[in-house]
């Protein structure tokens, strides 16, 4: 006879609501307080580096962007970019924030995302596999140097990101309790905020309503959830309303997508990141190098045609299923490179090629955790939520589905595979936390993990069609030579320059920047 010793315990203290709050604060504090502390260490080194202290890029325009906001001066004009994230940094400078201290402000609340970040990674996994799982999915997210890279930058990719985690959170929580109308009107909210950080969670969005109507609800029951879940779309109205008081134009999505549409799946195109191809003076290059190509490339190819932002859209939307009508195996087979890369392990150049940027920093050289290590991982905890609990694993697989969707269909850069990041990293939580939870299953079923984990390693760390390249490298030493010159430190300028040069010889950022760093310093008191 077997007998288990258990302490006493007062009548219902395992349901205890202070029992409860505990729990869950170790499962989400935990976490949390590693994210923030491992980010604010890589930080305080960022932040006495040039790219530390020079937004550059992306960082600029978001910086310009908040700034337009905040002085209340937007172009009578639709937006280029989503402007969420500079909403956020305009409520920063709103709320004290100086113009000067904008750029590091936005730094700081980047790892403080990252830190709620790990926290709701934690709080998803735990309610899909348990306390165990939720700890170690929130250490995994917190500690992934790609996160903490990418959340240490003035980018729109960690807001969107955390509000995403925030959606999935109130799903994976709705899924358990279908018929509870609060779940779904939180994700439709967090979700709706995602899309107006980052429009390719529009898709995620969508996905929300019908995954309502396939809940064990009765039909009333499940068309009520899935109207809550679409009252959501008064935040697009509400971002509608508030660009055309501010811009004159009634709108919700930003008008650089139909380009981008175009450009990741045009022919010759890499569908990895986006890649130049008019040169343009520095002047455009430094505002928005594809808003300007697209304008000009448009002109070319209409002879000097109706210059207005729809009818250039059009254009480019038009260019878009033309192509993929008259080539549908070649646009086939784009698509499946974009697959392969989205799954490498990798970290496909966006403005800066992460395996540059994480050699530097001493904070995240030294970190093996990777994409493919969370994919394994992931697509071992999928199986088991599958198995587990086939109705959340079957919501998540939506989710996925059209996450993925939106990514492949675009450019599959780095930065925009994060929200994969998150969901590998929670289901990675219930891989570790029962190691051998495929133990009791049938041999096929233990055969077809094997098989899908195997596949996984494959694609993660393979380097097929040269997919790891590294030819970006030489955008990275410009970058930083271009932001070491500008807060006066010439040595490092000039020693990027010439590394730029190595790689291509004839570069004409890093010329420029050669003969400037190089030139001798003009004599005290005269004119520049």
């Amino acid at each position: 006879m077997s007998w288990v010793a258990v302490s006493p315990r007062t009548p219902n203290q395992a349901s205890s609501p202070a029992l409860g709050a505990n729990r869950r604060a170790v499962v989400i504090g935990v976490p949390a307080l590693v994210a923030l502390a491992y980010a604010l260490g890589h930080l305080n080194w960022y932040l006495g580096t040039p790219l530390g202290r020079v937004p550059v890029l992306d960082e600029h325009e978001n910086l310009y962007l908040a700034a337009q906001i905040y002085g209340g001066h937007l172009p009578h004009e639709p937006l280029y970019r989503a402007p969420g994230y500079a909403l956020l940094l305009a409520g920063a400078r709103a709320a004290g924030v100086p113009a000067s201290g904008l750029f590091a402000a936005a730094l700081l609340i980047g790892a403080l995302l990252h830190s709620i970040g790990a926290g709701l990674v934690a709080s998803i996994s735990d309610r899909w596999f348990g306390i165990g799982a939720g700890v170690l999915a929130g250490m995994l997210f917190a500690l992934d140097p790609v996160l903490v890279h990418y959340a240490t930058q003035a980018l729109d990719s960690t807001f969107s990101m955390t509000l995403f985690l925030a959606g999935l959170a109130f799903l994976s929580a709705a899924v358990k309790v279908p018929g509870r109308t609060g779940f779904w009107a939180g994700a439709g909210m967090c979700w709706a905020a995602a899309t107006l950080v980052r429009p390719n969670y529009l898709l995620v969005w969508l996905a929300l309503p019908v995954l309502a109507l396939f809940q064990p609800l009765a039909a009333a029951a499940r068309v009520r959830m899935a109207a809550v879940a679409l009252a959501s779309a008064l935040l697009f109205v509400a971002s509608a309303a508030w660009q055309r008081s501010a811009t004159g134009t009634a709108a919700f999505l930003p008008w650089q997508g139909a380009y981008n549409l175009w450009a990741s799946n045009r022919p010759g195109a890499n569908g990895r990141y986006y890649s130049q191809r008019v040169s343009l003076p520095p002047e455009l290059a430094r505002l928005n190098p594809a808003r300007a190509e697209s304008i000009i490339l448009y002109s070319k190819e209409t002879n000097g045609g109706p210059t207005d932002i729809a009818s250039m859209n059009t254009h480019w939307r038009q260019r878009f299923t033309d192509e993929v009508s008259a080539h549908p195996l070649a646009w086939a087979r784009l698509m499946a490179k974009k697959a392969y890369a989205l799954l490498n392990n990798w970290e496909q150049y966006n403005n800066k090629t992460y395996a540059f940027h994480k050699a530097l920093s001493p904070w995240l050289r030294w970190n093996p955790l990777c994409w493919g290590v969370l994919l394994i991982l992931g697509v071992a905890g999928g199986a088991r939520l599958l198995a587990e609990n086939p109705r959340a694993g079957a919501a998540l697989a939506v989710v996925t589905a059209a996450c993925t969707a939106s990514i492949i269909l675009f450019f599959v850069s780095a930065r925009f595979r994060l929200p994969l990041v998150g969901i590998n990293a929670a289901l990675a939580g219930g891989a570790l936390a029962s190691p051998r939870f495929w133990q009791n299953w049938a041999p096929g079923r233990k055969a077809a993990l094997a098989a899908c984990a195997a596949l996984a390693a494959l694609l993660a760390f393979s380097n097929f069609g040269n997919v790891s390249d590294p030819a970006t490298f030489v955008q990275d030493h410009v970058l930083l030579a271009r932001a070491a010159y500008t807060v006066g430190d010439d040595e490092m300028a000039l020693a990027e320059a010439r590394a730029a040069l190595q790689l291509q010889p004839r570069h004409p950022d890093a010329l420029a920047i050669e003969r400037a760093a190089s030139a001798p310093m003009p004599p005290k008191g005269s004119t520049p």
